[in-house]
């Protein structure tokens, strides 16, 4: 009888031990940290879109100032052959957490890219659409989070196929994104 309190004594502590240490690892208050949470996710026309895979900003930088923030992500694992997405800000004077915009100008350079891989008989090619800098497109960007771990923020836009006069609208866009090496 004696055995069987110390036992069931033993597994009481051991299940208070692993509930706090998993309660421990919750964050309430929503904040991804540094927990390695990535995402990029938006709606395409109305249809959401997941480029979860590999998604990543640009390799961390070297100094201080950030002069550009490349944010990628693909749909499936193999990104030889997934539909893809990527923004690409530059800025000489350096990123800042804030939202920027363009509509068809060429400052700042902003750009949001929307790719569709394809493979049929042994040959490949890929299917663009673009905005931010082309006439008749307009994309904006939000960045809510500039650290050391990587790029957070939202995203918007109106892209036009290259070469074409085909539209998609980009809606609700958020994304996580660790540099890479995080």
């Amino acid at each position: 009888m004696k055995t069987n309190k110390i036992t069931n004594f033993s597994i009481i502590i051991c299940t208070l031990f692993i509930l706090a240490g998993l309660s421990a690892c919750n964050k309430s208050d929503g904040d991804i940290g540094d927990s390695a949470e990535k995402y990029l996710i938006c709606k395409l026309n109305g249809k959401e879109h997941r480029f979860n895979y590999h998604a990543n900003a640009n390799d961390k930088p070297a100094e201080e100032t950030i002069h550009f923030v490349v944010i990628s992500g693909w749909e499936e694992e193999n990104t030889a052959t997934s539909p893809g997405f990527g923004i690409d800000l530059v800025l000489p004077e350096g990123a800042e957490e804030k939202t920027y915009s363009v509509a068809g100008g060429s400052t700042p350079e902003l750009d949001g890219q929307y790719y569709i891989q394809h493979a049929k008989d042994g040959k490949t090619w890929t299917t663009v659409y673009s905005g931010g800098r082309s006439t008749g497109t307009e994309f904006t960007l939000n960045i809510t989070s500039l650290t050391d771990w990587g790029v957070k923020g939202t995203f918007s836009g109106k892209l036009r196929l290259s070469g074409g006069d085909e539209y998609i609208t980009v809606t609700d866009g958020k994304f996580s994104a660790p540099y890479n090496g995080n």
